[in-house]
């Protein structure tokens, strides 16, 4: 069984994978955690994936357990066009070799919603094209209390579908300013992609995605545990590599 780990910018995923299928997955609270979960299954792999860096975990893992993580020296079964490699996020390519694992030979967009929306293209031949990275639905809100000096905060719970856009109060109008035009920037991404490439899929996933979701006019597939399953993949083709 391989042990994929996502330490985002607000909390620390995890997915425990037999093959394809994932047995258990959830919120890695700390150190012990990961421990119990050595312990309680028969973990052979692990690999991590980091906003930052952290390398407590590769410190507690046993040494019959195989331990990488995803840094820009590691080998990935895509292609990278991006400058420099090394300073892309290790969420956003494994995300999008999730993508590209779930739907192989098509063009994937992957929206990826949490503390930032990123947007990322895998083409049909599995190179890693680039995309966008901007402000999340969270941050937007902070930004405009902090930066201002009378704006409230408001909270992405305050979010209920698509508000009017027509804003009748300035709780409405940050609402509005906020959730559509993020709904704005979403779909005008996609549909620059989709005048391009007539077969794109599109992904959606991150903390916030079911918000975003509702968002967007055009078919998707929301899928939780994304960015897991493309470290899953990546672990995997390492694994092979050893052998």
């Amino acid at each position: 069984m391989n042990l994929t780990i996502d330490i985002g910018n607000t909390r620390t995923k995890y997915a425990v994978f037999d093959g394809d299928s994932i047995v258990v997955s959830g919120i890695l609270e700390n150190l012990e955690h990961y421990t119990q979960l050595l312990k309680k299954h028969p973990i052979t792999a692990v690999i991590t994936s980091s906003v930052g860096q952290n390398t407590d975990f590769q410190l507690q893992t046993p040494k019959n357990i195989h331990f990488h993580s995803l840094t820009p020296s590691l080998p990935l079964p895509v292609s990278i066009d991006y400058q420099p490699p090394t300073t892309l996020g290790a969420d956003r390519i494994a995300a999008c070799v999730g993508a590209a694992a779930i739907f192989p030979s098509r063009n994937c967009l992957v929206i990826d919603a949490g503390t930032c929306i990123t947007i990322d293209f895998i083409d049909s031949k599995g190179t890693y094209r680039g995309g966008a990275i901007m402000p999340g639905l969270s941050m937007k809100f902070e930004a405009l209390h902090t930066f201002t000096e009378k704006l409230p905060l408001l909270h992405l719970s305050d979010i209920c579908g698509l508000p009017d856009k027509n804003g009748k109060s300035t709780e409405q109008s940050i609402l509005s300013g906020v959730a559509n035009g993020t709904a704005f920037e979403i779909n005008g991404f996609v549909n620059a992609y989709k005048s391009t490439f007539d077969d794109l899929r599109i992904l959606i996933t991150g903390g916030d995605a079911a918000k975003v979701s509702e968002f967007t006019v055009h078919s998707h597939s929301h899928i939780k545990d994304l960015t897991l399953i493309g470290l899953n993949k990546i672990l995997e083709y390492n694994e092979k590599q050893n052998i």
